[in-house]
């Protein structure tokens, strides 16, 4: 007992006397006097950054996010080092585990100077550089531990972002259910969670009225945290000159626009991974068959520091075996080897920065043709009024006439694959006759009017493509076909649309109910309350809270690619739910959804999977709070004479962490009245809302 205090005592000490060394300080200010930028705050706190290079912009761009928001870039160093155990303890520590046995760091220590171009390099030792310098400004900042931040720590970011979308999480999940099991692993990525969905919406002068070329930008993600949007304007006199979004540690615009060109992105479900069921020697557990012989594992030993309580930590050995498919997993005494799309890739960090200074359509399709971003649908729009839909993935190239969407027969090695299939092959459309795109998370299949949808036939099954239709869908098919043409209004009219489609999967689900009696009368005044729902989720509603509560259960299922509970469960929970809550079943919607930021809790309209999507969680009093959904949002024009105009807005403002601050919630009353602010983007329009404009270093 002696010891462990003495061991904790020790710890604290080494804690609480951590700072920044003399040297390393010394030669990481020299490394940051190699930079100039300008960086100019409108009215909003937004930044524009200006740099004489692509370098000295980036510099100037990680400063400002660190200003606004240095703990989440701080804290996704944990993740970016496999250090999650540190930080999380032994749930944490699993997540470190899965990056470790793919050795992300080890392969970009290899790699980092061949496969990532020297123009990028430039641009994220900068990036890395101005993190470095604002911490030096700043060594009160609780994340010393974590200095320097290197150009390697940002790369690895961009790798790991493959195992969100690459669906080997979702892989691992899907064996350990069917195999009856709970184990840790549930627990990787939990934001994932939240990265429900996405909205971007496209015309061009086909339909408006006007004709004008338009696209609203309107990625789903969470409110808080990693994963949450940061606006920002990023320009160079080397043609780098990009506003939009992007997340804690990025050096570059994820969605946005430029003056030319604009474009978002929403989460698709392509199958890019696979999952290969090993047979292991019953003589010799280190061997597995392939190709009619015993064939011997790799194996490796990874460290895996975990905190245990306070600052004391352990480091816990754990054996990494590998086949030549992959890195093996142990699930109820069967091993399954996983391979997914994107698994020894680095190069994410060239095309995001191709894509940021690509200037037309051509030059942005070379971009998406590089591949090492790995999925996501595109959807395009620009001055020249083209407007262009692209389902991304990088689909293996796979044997025809095999199942791969259950578990594969890992004896045979012609069934791993190396390859990817022609850009050429997956799904796009330039141009629809329709003149409109809508992409939310649905079958690629049916994102424009039918006559202009591709034909699923068309395509090999080995990719993989998803079938799924979201209420979004619907929706958005139902608002722009009963527009002939539509104006600037209209079109916002239906990114802000808050309704379920009766087509949609919700809408079934609840409509299973209607025939049914119950043994009170209260269950049965709760079923008349969602008979006579309008299917909206406005601030009047009084069918919306028990309608989307119900609905709720059956969305988190179908994400988690599991069957619904019978909604009558979920109908029960629910009635229960709201009367302890409210005293009844139909209480306003504006009494029950809710944004909340610091002491601010204003009323929203929206719900899960509209288009004006607001994803919930019940708060302390148990009305919901906005977790997710709806946060940046941006809409951008061309005019039939290619003048542009543009418009955003944030969910909550650009001081990400500082309370005090008056942009920490200046945006919310303008987002929950689904209005916009200007972007600014322009210097005539920027030069007469300036707030501060101040150089670095």
């Amino acid at each position: 007992m002696l010891r462990v205090l003495l061991i904790f005592k020790l710890s604290l000490l080494l804690v609480s006397c951590q700072s920044l060394d003399k040297n390393e300080i010394n030669f990481y200010l020299e490394k940051a006097n190699s930079y100039k930028a300008e960086i100019t705050r409108d009215v909003w706190g937004v930044p524009h950054v200006f740099g004489e290079t692509d370098a000295d912009a980036a510099f100037g761009l990680a400063y400002a996010h660190a200003e606004d928001d240095f703990k989440n870039i701080a804290e996704n160093m944990y993740l970016y080092r496999a250090q999650m155990g540190l930080k999380d303890g032994p749930s944490g520590a699993v997540q470190d585990y899965l990056i470790k046995v793919l050795k992300i760091r080890e392969r970009i220590d290899a790699n980092y100077s061949t496969d990532v171009d020297e123009d990028v390099r430039n641009i994220i030792e900068a990036y890395a550089s101005g993190i470095n310098y604002w911490m030096i400004k700043n060594p009160e900042n609780d994340f010393n531990h974590f200095f320097p931040v290197t150009e390697k720590d940002i790369v690895a970011g961009f790798s790991i972002q493959n195992l969100f979308f690459s669906g080997v999480v979702s892989s691992i999940e899907k064996l350990q259910r069917e195999a009856d099991l709970q184990e840790e692993y549930t627990t990787l990525y939990k934001n994932e969670q939240f990265v429900t969905g996405s909205n971007v919406l496209a015309v061009n002068s086909k339909k408006t009225s006007d004709k004008s070329t338009r696209i609203i930008i309107n990625s789903h993600q969470p409110l808080e945290g990693p994963l949450a949007w940061y606006e920002a304007h990023v320009r160079s006199n080397e043609g780098w000159n990009m506003m939009g979004g992007l997340f804690p540690g990025s050096p570059f615009i994820f969605v946005g626009f430029n003056e030319n060109i604009a474009w978002g992105f929403t989460v698709n479900k392509p199958d890019l991974s696979d999952s290969y069921l090993l047979e292991i020697n019953p003589e010799n557990e280190n061997q597995y068959f392939l190709d009619g012989e015993w064939v011997d594992f790799k194996k490796e030993t990874i460290s895996l520091p975990v905190k245990i309580f306070g600052p004391i930590k352990w480091t816990v050995k754990r054996e990494a075996k590998y086949s030549v498919h992959g890195p093996v997993l142990e699930v109820a005494e069967k091993n399954y080897a996983l391979k997914f799309s994107g698994m020894e890739d680095i190069k994410q960090v060239n095309q995001w920065f191709a894509m940021n200074k690509a200037n037309s359509l051509e030059e942005w399709i070379d971009a998406m043709k590089m591949r090492s971003i790995i999925s996501f649908n595109g959807v395009f729009a620009d001055r020249e009024d083209n407007i262009f839909f692209l389902h991304n993935s990088s689909s293996p190239l796979r044997k025809e006439g095999i199942d791969w969407k259950n578990v594969i027969d890992g004896t045979r090695s012609d069934l791993v694959w190396n390859e990817y299939v022609d850009f050429e092959e997956i799904p796009q459309i330039r141009n629809p006759s329709s003149g409109w795109i809508a992409s939310t998370n649905q079958d690629p299949f049916k994102v424009t009017d039918a006559n202009d949808n591709l034909n699923p036939a068309d395509y090999s099954p080995t990719l993989g493509l998803q079938t799924r239709m979201t209420n979004r869908a619907y929706r958005s098919i139902e608002l722009f076909s009963q527009y002939k043409k539509i104006g600037e209004k209209e079109f916002d009219a239906i990114k802000f649309d808050n309704k379920y489609s009766e087509q949609s999967r919700s809408y079934k689900y609840i409509a299973n109910l209607f025939d049914r009696e119950f043994e009170t009368k209260e269950l049965n005044y709760g079923i008349d309350v969602l008979k006579r729902w309008n299917l909206a989720t406005d601030f009047e509603n009084t069918s919306a809270a028990l309608g989307v509560c119900v609905l709720s259960s059956e969305w988190i299922s179908e994400q988690g690619q599991r069957i619904p509970q019978d909604p009558e469960i979920s109908y029960r929970e629910c009635v229960n739910e709201l009367t302890e809550t409210y005293g009844n079943v139909d209480p306003l919607w504006a009494d029950r959804n809710f944004i909340v930021r610091g002491s601010k809790k204003t009323a929203v309209q929206g719900g899960p999977d509209v288009l004006r999507a607001i994803y919930g969680r019940n708060d302390e009093e148990g009305d919901l709070k906005a977790s997710g959904g709806d946060g940046l949002y941006i809409h951008v024009s061309w005019d039939k004479n290619g003048t542009q105009a543009s418009k955003s807005i944030h969910q909550y403002g650009s001081a990400t962490q500082d309370k005090n601050s008056v942009h920490y919630d200046d945006q919310v009353s303008l987002y929950v009245q689904e209005q916009y602010k200007p972007t600014y983007f322009n210097d005539s329009d920027l030069v007469g809302n300036i707030s501060k404009v101040y150089m670095v270093p």
